[in-house]
């Protein structure tokens, strides 16, 4: 045992130059799988701590429970605790909006939402108010002052007409800075004061439940028992909210675990490929030394242990460093977080203040035995095959090896005429396998990052913001259904007096900047196998009928067939609800038009793959001329600005202006939009940078290996050429090709096989509609990233082992002998 040790020791420190290599990509694998699950569990922990800081601590909401309904269901024995809450009304404010709400003490519990002063509401003529409703109510009060609210109830299946009424005020809530911001508030009443103003069969209770069984129970278990309850009283799922943020920061959610994992697993796999090939490339040129050990006695067991202990005690040092580093960057990510982290919601600002007051943990004693652990086990499987190899070798056949580990018939090919060129490729079939398993474990990391750079190259935040947004602004009507006091708004009622009309259009086109105006129709439909679900007829005009028919993936139809009115395109997410719609259905229409219905057969011509700004939140497509022909009204329902550039502050402030003198329109811009996928895509792809740099670092480790320890075994041989003639020029010339050899070996494979399988995940992730993907890029910058990279390293190197070759005398190179 000592002796083995020893000697694996002795192995260690004599071969340093070969097992520094081993170790940093020992050291990287070990960071890795340190960092990816420390940073993961860390983000985890505090976007949990922030969702436990301000979110809801109900598990379901069951919705729209009639009186009766809501006696039994919460008697039910896997409810815990409940709480009532009802929506009551509106105020009729036009500066903020501000909702009714009855809610019991338990149910102001569940939301977190009690008041800060005072009490619920009892009372019919009581109230819970805070300071900003005050102010759009323009009024100045304090807890037991009446104050005049105007506000509309809900009845009928909408808001009923207004009606003014002295409340109490019983208690204040607390502002959050993002309803000030956005002016919108949430008033209590009582359960008495809705109950005198809602008819008895019309009242409508939500349920906030927390269901039994919530120790050691995952989010999966969770739902299905949440939703188990729903289906024992009949309750449609479509009804039923889960509290999806809660149960995820606080139970278990299963999809995280194969995530997890499966990042493990990969890197697990880059540090046994790397590893193993640096350890075959060295060992193979250590028969000699393994077959002398078995000539004084050493057992095959002896060998493998020497092996195994020297692989292991480079591990020893290497692992540690690991953890040191690993420890550095989880501290130095983890406390840099913050800066990604800005918006105005409560859940940023709590965000903000768990990072900065660091009260979730950044490490976790699970992850250093973790990482230690998947460490151990990769060295070890890298070495398997090396320990085998190595003691099945004969004493004899060890002594007589020269550098090949089996020895054949001499394959090699005289020259007359012997150049640089020729002793190159002489080395390389001499070492066809070395140079395969370099080759393949450098390939395998760059088939990856061609692979994840084709998504990011295909999501810039340019091209997300382009298929979100059609041109540079959005117009469209507010629309709001079932308001007695504002029926106006109402989409029957906008047809009939739509304000993206004709006048509005000329004014904005004759705005500076901008080129031209983009209409898309639309009427209100529902279809017979959508059931009650209702959707909207998208009329695209013809400047977009080369898109629509180009993004077709089943079946075919012009953009001349649709203006028949006989047939649409429907987007590929219908079919994901309705997996029984087809090319060729016949589909019956209900097409609500103004204050009229009616009903219209159409055939399911083909079914495309569309981007959102062309689809505008609907799913069947028809020509802009046939959807106008279905209409009496004017259905105009978006219109898109197409200007000079993506955003101009003037044109911006113009538009501003139209939108609000209107009162009846909003919009969205392209550079909202951008600014949003600038921050989402530089922190995904940071995070695939870093991850795949770290990956392309330990690659990278069995290139400085391979050229090394190549040149280490010819050191003889070198020495002898250039005693006959070869020069330190010719000497370096034939190391760069040796070295670029392999990296164009694997440029071919890493990008030629990363092209055409990022292609294929192209593909998917436009079907899935990821990050608003519509359009394949190539991905050139990856390509040449890795190009230059590869070759820059391989350029030093070889400029590195020449000079290092070069430092030893003549005469020394010439006798050298392992």
């Amino acid at each position: 045992m000592k002796m083995t040790t020893r000697v694996a020791f002795d192995n260690m420190k004599y071969h340093k130059s070969k097992n520094i290599l081993i170790g940093i990509a020992i050291m990287l694998t070990t960071l890795l799988l340190f960092v990816v699950p420390s940073v993961g569990k860390s983000m985890i922990d505090t976007q949990n701590a922030a969702i436990n800081k301000i979110y809801p601590t109900w598990h379901a909401m069951y919705r729209d429970m009639d009186a009766d309904t809501m006696q039994r269901l919460v008697l039910h024995h896997d409810i815990e605790r409940y709480g009532l809450m009802m929506r009551v009304g509106e105020m009729m404010l036009g500066n903020a909006d501000v909702s009714l709400m009855y809610l019991d003490e338990t149910a102001a519990d569940l939301y977190r939402v009690m008041p800060e002063t005072g009490y619920i509401p009892m009372r019919e003529d009581e109230i819970v108010v805070s300071q900003g409703i005050l102010e759009a109510l323009g009024q100045q009060a304090d807890i037991g002052d009446f104050i005049t609210v105007p506000y509309q109830i809900y009845r009928d299946g909408g808001l009923d007409y207004m009606q003014e009424k002295e409340f109490r005020i019983c208690g204040f809530l607390q502002d959050a800075d993002s309803s000030r911001e956005q002016k919108v508030y949430t008033a209590f009443v009582s359960e008495a004061f809705a109950k005198t103003e809602i008819p008895q069969e019309q009242l409508e209770y939500q349920i906030l439940a927390q269901v039994k069984g919530r120790d050691s129970v995952t989010t999966t278990e969770l739902e299905e028992r949440i939703n188990n309850i729903a289906h024992q009283f009949g309750i449609d799922e479509k009804t039923v909210r889960i509290n999806d943020e809660y149960l995820e920061a606080n139970y278990v959610d299963p999809a995280v675990v194969p995530m997890i994992v499966g990042l493990m697993l990969i890197i697990a796999a880059a540090g046994i490929i790397t590893i193993y090939s640096i350890y075959y490339v060295s060992m193979n040129q250590r028969v000699q030394e393994f077959g002398r050990l078995k000539a004084i006695g050493a057992t095959k067991r002896q060998i493998r242990q020497i092996v195994l202990r020297e692989g292991l005690c480079v591990a020893a040092i290497a692992i540690p460093a690991g953890l040191l580093l690993g420890t550095a960057a989880v501290k130095i990510i983890m406390s840099n977080l913050c800066r990604f982290v800005t918006g105005i919601s409560d859940y940023l600002a709590a965000l903000q203040e768990v990072i900065v007051n660091r009260e979730a943990p950044m490490f976790y004693a699970w992850a250093y035995v973790l990482a230690l652990l998947i460490t151990l086990c990769t060295v070890y499987l890298s070495l398997l095959k090396p320990m085998r190899t190595l003691s099945r070798v004969s004493e004899i056949e060890a002594i007589r090896y020269h550098g090949t580990a089996k020895k054949t018939k001499s394959g090699r090919v005289g020259y007359t005429n012997l150049t640089i060129g020729r002793l190159t490729m002489r080395n390389l079939a001499d070492n066809k396998r070395k140079s395969a398993v370099t080759i393949a474990s450098m390939a395998i990391t760059g088939v990856l990052i061609m692979v994840v750079a084709t998504i990011l190259s295909c999501a810039t935040p340019r091209q997300c913001a382009d298929n979100s947004v059609l041109g540079a602004y959005e117009i469209s009507p507010i629309i709001e259904e079932n308001n007695k006091e504002r029926p106006e708004r109402s989409w029957s009622k906008i047809q009939q007096n739509n304000p993206l009309n004709e006048s509005l259009k000329a004014q904005i086109e004759r705005l500076d900047g901008v080129k031209r105006v983009d209409v898309f129709s639309r009427l209100r439909i529902t279809a017979d196998v959508m059931g009650e679900d209702w959707n909207y007829l998208n009329g695209v005009p013809e400047e977009y009928a080369e898109e629509l028919e180009r993004n077709i993936i089943k079946g075919k139809a012009t953009y001349e067939e649709l203006k028949s009115g006989d047939k649409v395109i429907i987007d590929t997410v219908l079919t994901y609800w309705f997996p029984e719609l087809d090319v060729g259905t016949k589909v019956n229409l209900t097409i609500h038009d103004g204050e009229r219905s009616f009903e219209k057969e159409v055939e399911i011509a083909a079914i495309g793959n569309y981007r959102g700004g062309l689809q505008n939140y609907s799913y069947f497509n028809m020509a802009k001329e046939a959807v106008d022909a279905l209409s009496d009204y004017n259905s105009s329902g978006y219109f898109h600005v197409i200007a000079d550039e993506k955003y101009d502050a003037a044109l911006a402030q113009s538009l501003e202006e139209l939108v609000l003198s209107s009162g009846m329109l909003k919009m969205r811009t392209w550079q909202q939009q951008y600014v949003y996928w600038k921050t989402t895509m530089a922190m995904v792809g940071g995070a695939g940078c870093v991850f795949l740099g770290i990956l392309g670092a330990i690659s990278v480790m069995n290139l400085v290996n391979t050229m090394i320890n190549s040149v280490h075994v010819r050191r003889k041989e070198l020495g002898m050429m250039q005693a006959i003639g070869m020069s330190d020029r010719q000497l370096v010339k034939m190391l760069q090709q040796e070295g670029l050899f392999y990296t164009l070996g694997t440029l071919a494979v890493a990008v030629g096989a990363g092209s055409l399988i990022g292609y294929p995940v192209f593909l998917h992730a436009k079907a899935e509609k990821m990050f608003e993907i519509t359009t394949y890029h190539y991905p050139f910058t990856a390509a040449v990233v890795v190009s230059v990279t590869l070759l820059a390293v391989q350029a030093l190197l070889s400029f590195a082992i020449a000079k290092s070759v070069r430092k030893d005398a003549l005469i020394d190179r010439v006798r050298f002998h392992e």
